[in-house]
């Protein structure tokens, strides 16, 4: 191994030493992660870090005993900038006292490094890359950990309860994986006896030479959020393979769909269907249309759905807290 190389090792290792322990010092208590501002004050004084180091106070804090370049522009470009585009922080990493003294902290201990203070330019913005990156794998720990919650008032239509979890789903920039999963919960509560495909919502279906992301019978389902020319392209292939084809979007994009579909000269033979629909009035026809029963097929759902979310997907953030109200 390169001297140099070795050296730029150490160092970053050093200064990830220093970071976790300066983030440990910030747990209210042991095995209790700190408040969530506390990763993103870390990040904005690291991306001062990057342009000018070792730091002074004028450096890093304003002259309203501001930390610097706190905000969520800048927390959202990153967090961009190592693949995370989820919201984080809707205040951005507001500055409070104690988000000063932590940047303080902060400061200390990276100044204290006088291996980083001495190391080339190069060297240290790869430091404090991996610093940054240390920090966002902690905010995607936290993002990974929260369950969609959503109200379920059960008087209202089961179409539109599926639609208020697309909205949750939206949010949080996942109801792609959320809609698929829900038809495929949905199929599988339908139709007990079949076996219901069940893949992670990245795997491609020509990974695996499936032809859609479910098949029922005769039936190629495709689940998508976001309708496009090659959706009704996959249709199309299924009919000419002696399928029969659905596609399953969202109620607002069901007319782009349609269209998409007419382009392709498959219009008038794939079934186009809002996803809420499909699943909410199944929910509505299992419970027999039932008012004491459609809270526990909506339970009996988002369980089944819990359930096969977590046999195939590591992201556990896609998990929904199921509301007491429901059976």
């Amino acid at each position: 191994m390169d001297p140099n190389t070795r050296m730029s090792d150490d160092l970053a290792a050093q200064a990830r030493e220093a970071l976790a322990q300066w983030y440990d010092a910030r747990r209210p208590a042991p095995h209790r992660e700190p408040h969530r501002s506390v990763a993103a004050i870390g990040l904005f004084v690291l991306e001062r870090a990057r342009a000018i180091f070792p730091l002074s106070e004028s450096d890093y804090l304003t002259e309203k005993n501001q930390v610097a370049g706190a905000g969520q522009s800048q927390l959202k470009r990153i967090l961009a900038r190592y693949g995370e585009e989820r919201r984080f922080l809707a205040e951005g990493g507001r500055t409070t006292r104690s988000s000063v003294v932590a940047a303080q902290d902060l400061v200390m201990r990276l100044n204290a490094l006088e291996p980083l203070q001495s190391a080339s330019h190069e060297d240290r913005a790869l430091v404090f890359d991996s610093l940054q990156r240390w920090l966002v794998a902690r905010i995607q720990d936290y993002f990974n950990s929260q369950r969609i919650e959503i109200e379920i008032d059960v008087a209202r239509p089961g179409s539109l309860l599926v639609a208020d979890l697309l909205v949750a789903a939206s949010k949080r920039k996942v109801a792609g994986a959320v809609a698929q999963h829900l038809v495929g919960a949905k199929l599988a509560l339908r139709f007990p006896d079949v076996e219901i495909e069940n893949y992670s919502y990245t795997t491609a279906d020509q990974q695996l030479g499936r032809h859609g992301d479910f098949l029922v019978g005769d039936t190629v389902f495709h689940v998508t959020v976001h309708p496009s020319p090659g959706h009704a392209e996959k249709c199309e292939r299924n009919l000419r393979a002696g399928f029969r084809a659905a596609l399953l979007v969202p109620e607002s994009l069901l007319e782009p769909a349609r269209y998409l579909a007419s382009q392709a000269n498959v219009g008038e033979r794939v079934w186009v269907a809002s996803i809420e629909s499909f699943v909410g009035q199944n929910v509505e026809e299992i419970s027999s249309f039932g008012k004491r029963s459609f809270p526990m097929t909506m339970r009996s759902l988002l369980e089944l759905y819990n359930q096969r979310v977590s046999s195939v997907e590591t992201d556990r953030s896609l998990l929904i807290d199921i509301p007491s109200n429901l059976g």
